[in-house]
């Protein structure tokens, strides 16, 4: 595996895990998170990613129905997130594989595979996004 790819998963990983740590410390049951949606503070009208801060903050703390009411598509999208966690942990931990099927092939493949499951689950966020 080359340096390149190694540190983009790296940097990939750290990524989620502070992704994982912010919703950690922000409670769900306060509306404090220090990033507000903007599109709201601007127009006023909810989005699809309304509520899905304190989504993730439910789910961090193992609270999927509550986190489902904030936002229907938090756990899909935490999903993602989690999924691409530990992707780039097996890739991380698995040069030789890497190696041995060809890097090039294997880039492509995360690639796509990893663009298929952005497009399911970031579909509402998509359509939402090309409707303005």
């Amino acid at each position: 595996m080359t340096h390149v790819y190694q540190t983009i998963n790296i940097v990939l990983a750290s990524c989620i895990i502070l992704i994982f740590i912010y919703y950690a410390v922000f409670s769900p049951d306060r509306s404090r998170h220090p990033i507000p949606s903007v599109h709201t503070l601007i127009t006023g009208e909810p989005t699809a990613s309304t509520g899905l801060s304190r989504g993730f903050s439910a789910i961090m703390r193992f609270r999927f129905d509550e986190a489902r009411n904030y936002n229907i598509y938090s756990i899909r999208i935490f999903l993602f997130f989690l999924i691409q966690f530990f992707v780039r942990i097996v890739i991380l931990l698995s040069g030789q594989i890497v190696a041995e099927m060809g890097q090039s092939r294997f880039v492509m493949l995360d690639a796509l595979a990893s663009g298929a499951l952005f497009i399911f689950c970031f579909e509402p966020f998509l359509r939402d996004l090309l409707r303005f």
